[in-house]
């Protein structure tokens, strides 16, 4: 009889490995903005580590973090959720721009935001942010299964569990707006302490393991 259980990791919207990304583009803490704004200087800055949210017009940001599943353990399912918006110079609810997701350097399709929203504040946007820029997003969760890879349960690619090398130390995933895309606008991407979801990246491993009855 199996019995499923779950890895669990979360990846601070700054604690981005790699990144390349054009303005409008830029990061603020839970305090104060990180450097100045639209200018890419500041990604690299230290203080990076400390965002809670960030956006760019295009280009990337990847993540690394553990894979604690072992060859024991049977994988079903990766679930990875974050709140996204577009990235509009202010704010424009009728903005769509086709979000991309990799995994393991494999490309799993792409997700259309609608906009980016700023009609109203965030839940959890702190009241020292401007009024006037993105205030919230849309909380995605993208699955990998065994069938194909879905955003809130609708089919974005053939992609499978079997195409990511499941058992990779280290998972890297990456979040972008490619050169090519039909929509090109932006990324916006909030943390714990930013819109309406209070989290940051998380990356759950659903897998079964044989018990004894």
């Amino acid at each position: 009889m199996a019995s499923y259980k779950c890895h669990k990791s979360v990846c601070p919207v700054g604690h981005y490995t790699d990144f390349d990304v054009e303005p409008t583009c830029g990061l603020a803490s839970d305090t104060e903005f990180i450097g100045n704004v639209d200018d890419s200087r500041y990604f690299m800055d230290p203080r990076r580590m400390d965002a809670r949210i960030l956006w760019f017009s295009k280009g990337f940001v990847e993540y690394k973090t553990p894979n604690f599943l072992v060859k024991t353990q049977e994988p079903e399912l990766v679930e990875i959720s974050m709140e996204l918006s577009s990235e509009y110079p202010f704010t424009n609810d009728n903005w769509p721009s086709d979000i991309s997701f990799y995994l393991n350097e494999q490309y799993l399709g792409y997700w259309t935001s609608p906009g980016d929203y700023g009609d109203r504040k965030g839940k959890y946007t702190p009241e020292w942010w401007p009024h006037d820029i993105n205030q919230y997003g849309l909380l995605k969760k993208l699955l990998i299964t065994h069938h194909g890879t879905y955003v809130d349960g609708n089919l974005i690619s053939n992609k499978t569990i079997a195409d990511i090398d499941i058992y990779r130390d280290i998972f890297t995933f990456r979040i972008g707006v490619q050169d090519g895309a039909e929509h090109i606008g932006g990324v916006t991407l909030f943390g714990k302490g930013f819109g309406d979801y209070d989290q940051d990246i998380e990356i759950k491993v659903y897998y079964a393991e044989e018990i004894a009855e």
